[in-house]
């Protein structure tokens, strides 16, 4: 997927899955993304609420299904945060993550699976945002 095209996919995401209360946000594409909280560790994407930023990995413009679950988990994670001021994979993200997936009809996150959340989305959904 070519870069330019990913604040058209945010804005779409953000109006079908969040009424367009989202603040847009910047989209960095990584070489790579390491984790805070687990040394070494290798992330598809983080969101930055210092930087007001979503961090993606690069090998996702490869993979766009894998990109398009990525960059709705962390504006889930936008969502918490503009919300509450909430991180990590909580209450809070798994209700939020749970509307989001209802507007796009994927199965939503669990307590076990809300880290991992969403699975690759179907290419025809990809279309349809």
């Amino acid at each position: 997927m070519d870069p330019q095209y990913l604040p058209l996919v945010y804005d779409r995401l953000n109006a079908v899955c969040f009424g367009g209360r989202l603040r847009p946000a910047l989209i960095r594409i990584h070489p790579w993304i390491l984790s805070k909280d687990s040394p070494g560790a290798r992330l598809a994407g983080a969101w930055d609420a210092e930087g007001w930023s979503v961090g993606l990995d690069r090998a996702l413009l490869d993979h766009p299904d894998l990109l398009f679950g990525v960059l709705l988990h962390e504006m889930v994670h936008q969502d918490c945060w503009q919300q509450d001021r909430i991180t990590g994979h909580g209450p809070l993200f798994i209700a939020a993550a749970a509307k989001a997936a209802a507007s796009l009809g994927v199965q939503p996150p669990t307590p076990g699976t809300a880290e991992m959340w969403p699975e690759p989305v179907p290419r025809q959904l990809l279309k349809e945002i």
